[in-house]
Order: structure tokens, then sequence, then C-alpha cells
């Protein structure tokens, strides 16, 4: 649902972007040098980490420099950087109850900026999500009666969906709120880098019975939103609404992939999320003008590819990702692989319009495109390659 409040624009302070730019940065900056300092043991960042890291600073680059913006790229830049900072802790802190202090504090942190929506709105998200998170690892740690456990490893998969603003924890989507402060913060940068850490920090520590809810859970909010993104974006008649259900059906991969526990599941999750920060988050951020004001163009020879593209088709990047799902689900229970299909073919009912309304570019933007396009090319051509330099 599109809301229709008038938006309260606040001016972002130079001296906000500045610190908020700076604070990112040193985030990332010391995730990197953890290992030589003397507290390298509470932050590691695994080699997925660290490809996901690389992944949206080249998404950031790529975004600030040639997409075209209603906002100020500035205060873009500034954003990213900031996200990029939140990532790398999200990605390195080795603690859940550490990672939710720090998810809460980004919450906030992200909450205050300048923005269409209130404050409390914009921040419970993160805040319940970093409460789910919190007190589910203070379940899983209590090892008393066996519900306990298996609570606190549920509530610990709600929370990850929570962080990515994925169903059942959709927030109606603001078609004036910036960039910066919309939806695509929390789904397309800091949700895959919980993602990627979060469970390999939880399951250590989880007996068998409770690590089983914690994958049986994820498995079922991936087949949802995999089911409601598809369904969604075919149907709803907001072309902004219909982009969001598009994250959600590589998000419903991703979360199937992690949650069957297997190589090629965890292999497709790896993917599906650099796919998200890489080349689904840029064409968004391209498509915003189109969906904010002017009539989405005919489709051109580049649309086309771009639809084949958002389809999941070889070569690009979503083919390997539904394979190796297709995968590891036939081998843990074939019956899984039936909904996975319908989305695989539903795919095509909206790819060519969320092609259509990127609209067509010239100059600088269409060069973004292009370089959009052959990311998602490499992701397709080169997943044994991606894999590995992922360690997994």
């Amino acid at each position: 649902m599109i809301s229709v409040r008038a938006p309260s624009r606040l001016p972002v302070r130079a001296p906000a972007l500045v610190g908020l730019a700076a604070a990112g940065a040193a985030a990332a900056a010391l995730v990197l040098a953890a290992p030589a300092l003397p507290f390298g043991g509470v932050l590691h960042l695994a080699p997925a980490g660290r490809l996901l890291l690389a992944a949206s600073a080249a998404a950031l680059a790529l975004t600030t420099a040639l997409a075209p913006h209603r906002v100020g790229r500035r205060e873009l830049l500034a954003a990213g950087l900031g996200a990029l900072g939140g990532q790398a802790l999200l990605m390195a802190l080795t603690d859940p109850l550490a990672i939710a202090i720090v998810l809460l504090l980004i919450g906030l942190g992200f909450a205050a900026r300048g923005g269409a929506r209130p404050f409390v709105e914009r921040a419970r998200p993160p805040a319940f999500a970093a409460l789910l998170i919190g007190a589910g690892w203070a379940f899983v740690q209590l090892h008393g009666a066996t519900w306990v456990g298996r609570a606190g490893a549920l509530a610990i998969a709600l929370g990850l969906a929570a962080t990515a603003g994925l169903v059942p924890y959709l927030a109606p989507v603001d078609s004036e709120e910036p960039a910066s402060s919309s939806f695509v913060i929390w789904t397309g940068f800091f949700g895959p880098a919980l993602a990627i850490s979060l469970p390999g920090h939880v399951l250590p520590g989880m007996p068998a019975g409770e690590a089983s809810v914690f994958g049986a859970t994820l498995v079922g909010l991936g087949l949802v939103n995999l089911g409601w993104g598809t369904i969604g974006a075919w149907r709803t008649a907001s072309e902004v609404e219909a982009w969001r259900c598009s994250f959600l059906v590589d998000w419903g991969f991703a979360l199937v992939g992690i949650g069957l526990f297997l190589p090629d599941g965890l292999a497709a999750a790896l993917l599906a999320l650099l796919a998200i920060v890489l080349v689904r988050v840029p064409l968004y951020l391209w498509a915003r003008p189109a969906l904010l004001g002017a009539q989405p163009a005919r489709l051109t020879a580049l649309n086309v590819l771009l639809a084949v593209l958002l389809t999941g088709a070889a070569p690009f990047s979503g083919f390997p990702v539904r394979l190796l799902v297709l995968g590891a689900a036939t081998q843990t229970a074939w019956p899984l692989a039936i909904p996975l299909l319908v989305a695989m073919l539903l795919a095509v009912t909206y790819s060519v319009r969320l092609a259509r309304a990127l609209g067509s570019h010239r100059g600088w933007a269409a060069a973004g495109l292009w370089i959009t396009l052959g990311l998602g090319l490499v992701l397709g051509l080169a997943p044994a390659a991606v894999r590995s330099l992922g360690g997994i």
C-alpha cells in the first residue's frame, strides 16, 4: 500500500552528512583492520562478508556516480557510506547480542535522519528486529526446557526477516520518501549483511532440535516471501510496490537456501544476496525518477535485456541461484521444488513491467545500466568463482 501522507522534508545539514559518512568509513576501516588489533577476536569478517562489503561499495560508487536522482548525490553518498560501516559491523561482530545492540543503534541513527515518515514509524522495525534477535539468543543460551530454546531459534529467524523488512513485517511504502531513507537501506543493505553473518554465529550454539526450527522457519519465510513477491509484483497497481515485491522474490530464494543447510543452498543464498546489492538496488534507483514522475517509456533493446536479467533467466545472475536452490531442495524434500518452479515461471509476468519502468536513459545513465547488466552477467557466468571467493 502506498502512503499518501504529505512528506515533511527536513534539510540535511552538511555537518550531519560529513559525520554520517565519517562514522561509516571509520567503522568499515576498523573492521578491515581488526585482525591486526588486540581485539581482533571480537571482530572477524569472513570471506563472504568481505565479498558482500566489496559489492556494496561497488553499488554505492555506481549509483552515486551515474544513476539519476531526485535528491542530492551528497546525501545518498553519505547515507551509503554510513550503511557500509553498519554492514561491516553487522558482519564482523561475533556475538549475537552485540549484533542486536549495533542493529538497534543503526536503526535509531537512520531513523533520526530527515524523511517523510515519523521517527517512531521508521525506528520501530529495526528496534523490534534487535529485540527478537537479542531475546532469541538469550533463550537459546539458557539451556533450559526444550521449548525455550526452540522459541529462541524461532525468534532469531523472525528477527532476520524483520531486519530486512520482509513478510510478515512489510511496512507501507512511501513513494515520495528519499531512497536513502526508504526500505532499500534495510532490504538492500543491512538485511543482506545480517543474512550473511547471523546464521554462522548462532547455529554453532544451537542443539540439533533448535537448529532445525531455525532452518525450517527460514525455509517457511522464504516460501512465503517468494509467493508474496511473485504475485504482488504481478498484481499490484503501484510500480514502486512492484519493485519492492521483486526484492522479496530474491530474498525468498536466499532464505530457502540458508534454511536448507546444504552447500548448494548456501551458495545460492550468497549469489542471491549479491544480486540484490549489486544489481537490484542500482536498478531500483534508476527506476525511481520514472516511477515518481515521467511515464515509463517503450521497451528498448537495453530494457529487453534487463527484463531477461530480472526474470532470472540464463545467462544472468538469477539463473544459477535458481538451479542451486532447486538442487538443494530436491536433496532435502522434492515437493519443495514445486513452489520454486512456479515462482520461476511467474517471474516472466512482472519482469517486463519492471524493465519498462526503468524508462529510457542516455549518456552516463545508460552507461550505468549497461554496467549493471554486465555485473549481472558476471554473477551468472562465474558462480563457481563467486562461490570460491565467498568461501562456500
